[in-house]
């Protein structure tokens, strides 16, 4: 039977553009901070509490959405809009999938104080440098989409 997990990451960047990476004790490679989305919990407060609770790292979410300033009444409220929306299967046979959000976020303080329990190691890295990490074709892909996504808001 498939099993569908909603899962939320954060690509977090820093006032001087680098990008926040852990390298994932379980998984044994580099990727941003992030996790399974708690029961009655926003994805995107997920992937702030994620990237917290592996870092030390408040961040704040910033949207997608070109036009993220729609008025809306007290019954309804727009959501941050993630960078881009992933089905990943890391086993790779099928059954069980990660629905993975993808944010992008600002740092809004920079000292990290990793989790021992989930993080090998931790640091701030250009760009390129994330590029070259040991990590998943897909994570690349989406650290490339978050530099333009990220260099289009800071301009």
């Amino acid at each position: 039977m498939i099993q569908n997990r909603f899962t939320a990451t954060g690509f977090v960047f820093n006032d001087a553009g680098e990008i926040l990476m852990i390298k994932h004790r379980k998984l044994g490679v580099w990727m941003p901070p992030g996790g399974h989305v708690d029961k009655n919990e926003l994805p995107c407060e997920a992937a702030l509490r994620e990237i917290y609770e592996e870092t030390g790292i408040k961040a704040k979410v910033i949207t997608a959405a070109t036009d993220a300033d729609v008025p809306v009444d007290f019954r309804c409220k727009e959501l941050p809009l993630p960078m881009e929306i992933l089905l990943t299967n890391f086993e790779g046979d099928g059954i069980y999938n990660c629905i993975n959000l993808n944010y992008l976020c600002i740092a809004e303080v920079t000292e990290f104080n990793p989790s021992k329990l989930e993080v090998d190691d931790i640091g701030w890295f250009e760009p390129s440098e994330a590029m070259e990490l040991d990590t998943y074709k897909f994570i690349r892909k989406s650290i490339q989409k978050a530099v333009k996504y990220h260099y289009q808001t800071v301009l």
